[in-house]
Order: C-alpha cells, then structure tokens, then sequence
C-alpha cells in the first residue's frame, strides 16, 4: 500500500477523486481515503497544518494500515530565485532548524517522465510569507522550498522504518509578499472569517496578493501537483 499524505484536500483534490474508495474516515483531528488508482491500494491522508499534526496524522495511520511507502504532497514556498508557481520539487532532504537535523528522502525515482527539480526542503512551523525572511532562509539552508508538514511526516515515517518521498508544488515564489496566513486560517486550513475581515481592514495591500494566491497561484499549484502525482503513481 502506498500513502499519500498532505495538509488539506485541495493540494490532492483530482488525484482523490480518481480513488476508487473502499474505506473512509472524516473527523476533526483526521481525514483519509482508501481505495484503488489503476489497480493499486492507496491511502490519501489529511492530517491538517503544521508539524505536530502532521507527525500524528502520520503516525496513526502508519499504526493503522502499514503502507510500504509514503508520499508527503502539498504546496511549497518557494526560497530560490528563479522558481515558478507551479514548478514541482522532489526533496532529497528536508531540514529543521529548530532541531537542527537533516533527513534524506527517498528520491531515486527512475522513468519518472514529468518535469521537476531534485533539491532539499525546509519545514517551519509558521508561515513564510516575507520576501526578506524566504531570502535569508534560503542563503542560510540552500533548501528550494519550505513547508509546515515533511519534517513531521518523516519523523514519525523513521520510527516505523517507512520511507519517505516528498513533493512540494511551488505556491509562490520568494519576492512575493504575501499576508501573514497564520493570521487568518485556522490549523484545519479553514478561513477565519472574522480574523480575515480584520486583518484586511488592518493591512488592506495585502488584499490583492491575497486574492490572486487563492484564485490564481494556488490553482496552478494544485494542478502541477495532481499532474505530477498522476505520473508518479504510474511510475512507482
């Protein structure tokens, strides 16, 4: 069996509606689907944000079904110059620097005919959202992409020996200035109303990037994403 697992279900939105599902659990702490790809058992997972749920999510689904292998997938800021929205990266490592350890990936992948960039990424549990602060981690950890969910997916992967590849579609890029998310959307990933409402009255020039994130850069993000998992899964 192979698991896939991400923050929310937007980042795996067509690949889930292609599982032929068997089995499913919807809760408030978990979400996952079991079923069939072209005659394959998977597992999609949705553990919410952050590291600490993405560590348990993992973990019990690990405990529950045992998959052989496990795809971390979502969307990914982009730290290096140069990247696109949309572009995919392959992780050979990610980091954590509140740790400050390094883990590899699992990222030999061949006859995988899709586009895409082999290099590290950086987990943080917080948004990344200024122009200056994605600079200054990129000098410092040379990652091409950070994220809120690999480095807990791996840890609780390693406990179980299972490993772990990790794919991050670039949802914006590092001179983009973005709104403070963490300000605005719950661990869920929902939208809090209220506290958006207030932030944009407070911040109204974060409106615009706001707008064209959700509407535009996300949505070429996702697609890139369903495309490359879609050639993955056929791969592996």
């Amino acid at each position: 069996m192979i698991a896939i697992i991400c923050a929310t279900w937007d980042e795996i939105e067509r690949n889930s509606r292609s599982l032929r599902i068997t089995d499913r659990c919807i809760s408030d702490e978990l979400q996952y689907l079991k079923g069939r790809i072209n005659g394959k058992l998977f597992l999609m997972g949705c553990t919410g944000i952050g590291i600490r749920k993405a560590r348990k999510g993992t973990s019990y689904l690990i405990q529950k079904f045992r998959p052989d292998l496990i795809i971390s997938a979502g969307y990914g800021g982009g730290l290096k110059p140069g990247l696109r929205v949309g572009d995919i990266v392959l992780g050979e490592w990610v980091l954590s620097l509140e740790k400050g350890e390094k883990k590899k990936l699992y990222s030999k992948i061949p006859n995988l005919k899709t586009a895409y960039l082999n290099g590290g990424l950086l987990t943080e549990n917080r948004f990344i959202y200024d122009p200056i602060d994605k600079k200054n981690l990129f000098l410092k950890t040379g990652a091409l992409s950070v994220d809120m969910e690999t480095w807990g997916i791996v840890e609780a992967a390693d406990q179980y020996g299972a490993p772990v590849i990790a794919v991050r579609s670039i949802s914006d890029v590092n001179q983009d200035k973005l709104p403070d998310m963490g300000r605005i959307y719950d661990g869920s990933g929902k939208l809090n109303q209220k506290k958006a409402f207030q932030y944009f009255i407070d911040n109204p020039s974060k409106f615009y990037p706001f707008i064209k994130l959700m509407f535009i850069d996300l949505k070429k993000s996702s697609y890139s994403l369903d495309n490359f998992l879609n050639c993955l899964i056929k791969t592996i």
